[in-house]
């Protein structure tokens, strides 16, 4: 062959190959468009039209037309750490040390008197919203805040108020607080009923009926009263839901439910008597049984100041350490460790307190006849102080860890109402509510100026007071003997309060008073002189309902700008204060009894 046939022949192969090369990349190129998701190609997978997909105008990046691009994930934005709230150092004002009044403390521990304590168990108390592990109102005023003696929503449609229930009350002969003469009625200033919705497993070991038992979502009314007795009722019916309590001894004040939802019931004798066993105390019940579990500062006490022995105030406890703290009307605050051992799962329940560890105060007035020491409001318990109003008109901050008395402010005189306490996180304190009666202070008249405060709970400066003229006879104190209600919903702002015994020294008054300035905002007058305190209820949108009675028998029922909704009266002097739970309401009279009332 000729060396040009070989030419044309090595041509021929390439051109050969080259077309061979160019098939297998057309192919390869047809596989892999074939693969493709075919909405990359104007159809969807069952071969319909895709969606047109619009870059973003604001996108900076250039994006091939048509091009589906996914958003990129997002980490979720972490909750930021909630900041421990850091409330300042408790530090008393110039005005409050108590070095111009001539106040001091002693204390008592180990048997003996000491010249200081520290305690083996450091107590703080639980924020006002978790120091209650039960439904319900288990103390005065609430609880540890003493803010309003309610719990629950109200359902309200008319604006009406009507009477469920009554049951009477009785009468028990006066012991040293009436130079045995006469009788303690019914139920008396503060007199409070307490509500609780108790957990199934605690309903199951108690002594109640069994038609209580089987209730769901009852709510139990346990009321001691100046009768003697401790009654217990269905909230809503009226109907006893175990057998009555029989002491012989009257129950001026309110009591205490363990805020742990334990069943344990601390409640103080108010008078006191000669006879043996009847020596004024405060009781600690089993709500298993019915019976006595212990009993705290009974008389005689020779740490104490003061011989007369009383138990108005309603306790304070610290769950986590089992410790009871109790004010006396004989001028001691006690610190108790109560050593119980409860077992819910065998309904069994005992205590052993230790003694006591004791406070003692006085001060140049006290030390005359002219003011008496003693407590009767009860204790307020934030962070790890307690803060006690007493007789001689003296607010005391008092560290529950040392029993040291922090500071001390001059309320002027006898100071029955038991402070509500606000918490003010922002500026790292609290404030304190409290209005005093007109006492020693009285002119020949019987008139005088009373003031409601709001205090530092830190430093004990007074913010503000509100001051007005009243008048006190030789049988109603005037100024102000009830308790306030913090304002929330659309009470948010105001303090709502009530005093007495203005105008004609009978009349009295219901105010709302602005937090931060003192303002008066509005005011309803009673006719018929008030030692109740108020209780608001509201509905799920926050509107409010104030309920308030007199000693008349008149029970009000106002809105949240004090205008009257309603009225009923029962007939019988109202000195008690009124608890509520959803729409119902529970009030206790003088003479007449135990009212089950509802608003509707």
């Amino acid at each position: 062959m000729s060396s040009r046939n070989k030419g044309e022949n090595a041509r021929q192969i390439l051109i050969l190959i080259a077309l061979l090369l160019v098939c297998a990349v057309a192919v390869t190129l047809l596989i892999t468009l074939l693969k493709k998701d075919p909405a990359e190609h104007g159809q969807t997978a069952d071969n319909t039209k895709a969606p047109v997909v619009t870059a973003d105008p604001e996108s900076t990046e250039s994006e091939e037309p048509g091009e589906i691009t996914e958003a990129p994930t997002e980490a979720p934005t972490p909750e930021p750490t909630k900041e421990p709230v850091r409330y300042r150092d408790i530090k008393a004002d110039s005005s409050a040390t108590g070095e111009e009044l001539g106040f001091f403390t002693e204390l008592y521990a180990n048997g003996q008197k000491v010249g200081s304590y520290t305690a083996e168990e450091t107590v703080t108390f639980l924020h006002n919203d978790e120091y209650q592990q039960a439904e319900g109102v288990l103390s005065f005023r609430g609880s540890c805040f003493r803010q309003n003696p309610y719990y629950g929503t109200a359902t309200v449609d008319m604006g009406k108020l009507q009477q469920l229930w009554q049951h009477d009350t009785y009468s028990v002969k006066k012991g040293e607080g009436g130079n045995y003469s006469g009788v303690w009625t019914g139920s008396g200033w503060t007199g409070q009923a307490l509500v609780v919705r108790w957990d199934p497993e605690t309903k199951a070991i108690m002594n109640m009926f069994e038609s209580a038992k089987a209730k769901d979502g009852l709510v139990e009314v346990i009321y001691a009263t100046m009768d003697g007795n401790i009654y217990f009722y269905d909230m809503e019916t009226g109907e006893p839901t175990r057998n009555k309590i029989v002491m012989g001894v009257p129950f001026k004040g309110s009591g205490s439910l363990d805020p742990r939802g334990w069943p344990i019931l601390y409640v103080g004798q108010g008078d006191n008597y000669k006879e043996d066993g009847k020596e004024a105390k405060a009781y600690i019940f089993s709500l298993i049984n019915g019976k006595v579990l212990a009993t705290v500062g009974a008389k005689p006490d020779s740490f104490a100041k003061r011989s007369w022995h009383a138990y108005d105030s309603a306790c304070v406890v610290d769950g986590p350490t089992d410790t009871l703290f109790y004010p006396g009307e004989n001028g001691i605050f006690y610190r108790v460790k109560l050593n119980t051992v409860y077992d819910k799962e065998n309904g069994t329940l005992t205590m052993a307190p230790s003694e006591p560890v004791k406070a003692r105060y006085q001060a140049d007035r006290t030390k005359t006849q002219d003011y008496w020491l003693g407590y009767e409001p009860s204790a307020v318990a934030w962070r790890n102080y307690v803060y006690l109003c007493d007789n001689a008109g003296f607010m005391q901050c008092v560290d529950v860890n040392t029993m040291e008395t922090l500071w001390v402010q001059d309320l002027w005189d006898d100071t029955n109402a038991t402070p509500c306490l606000e918490e003010d996180p922002e500026n790292g304190t609290a404030y304190l509510y409290v209005g005093n009666t007109l006492d020693k202070k009285v002119d020949a008249n019987g008139q005088g100026m009373v003031a409601f405060f709001k205090i530092d709970a830190c430093t004990g400066r007074i913010v503000w007071q509100k001051e007005y003229k009243v008048y006190t006879t030789s049988h109603i104190t005037g100024g102000f003997q009830g308790s306030a209600v913090l304002g929330q919903g659309e009470l948010e702002g105001l303090v709502i309060t009530t005093y007495c015994s203005v105008g004609n020294g009978y009349s009295g008054y219901v105010v709302a008073l602005d937090k931060e300035t003192g303002a008066e905002v509005w005011s309803f007058k009673v006719t018929g002189y008030t030692w109740c305190s108020p209780v608001a209820l509201y509905d799920a949108e926050g509107k409010a309902y104030i309920v308030v009675c007199n000693c008349t028998g008149n029970i009000y029922l106002l809105d949240g700008s004090g205008n009257q909704l309603d009225v009923i009266n029962v007939d019988s002097n109202i000195e008690a204060s009124p608890v509520a739970f959803d729409n119902f309401i529970v009030i206790g009279t003088r003479t007449k009894g135990i009212y089950g009332l509802k608003v509707y």
